[in-house]
């Protein structure tokens, strides 16, 4: 991970956005803050490393839940379109 300030990154963005392309990824910093993050994308979000962590997570806090044994049932008419009769 590399460095830029807003003011090199606007200089060289050609050059920077090629090095992402090749898989850097840069912090740009305005005042010595971090205000952004520029990184390589792939087609397929399954693939970034950030996005599987944050699957994993979602998946172990859903399964520490607990089990209440409230199971869905078949869709009748009724739920689709209200008690006919009432």
């Amino acid at each position: 991970m590399r460095i830029v300030s807003v003011r090199d990154a606007n200089q060289r963005f050609s050059r920077i956005l090629s090095d992402v392309e090749k898989g850097e990824t840069f912090l740009i910093t305005k005042n010595g803050h971090t205000v952004a993050e520029l990184r390589p994308r792939g087609d397929d979000a399954r693939l970034d490393p950030e996005w599987r962590a944050a699957h994993r997570r979602l998946v172990d806090v859903l399964g520490s839940w607990p089990d209440r044994g409230a199971r869905v049932g078949a869709i009748t008419e009724d739920d689709k379109h209200g008690d006919a009769a009432g």
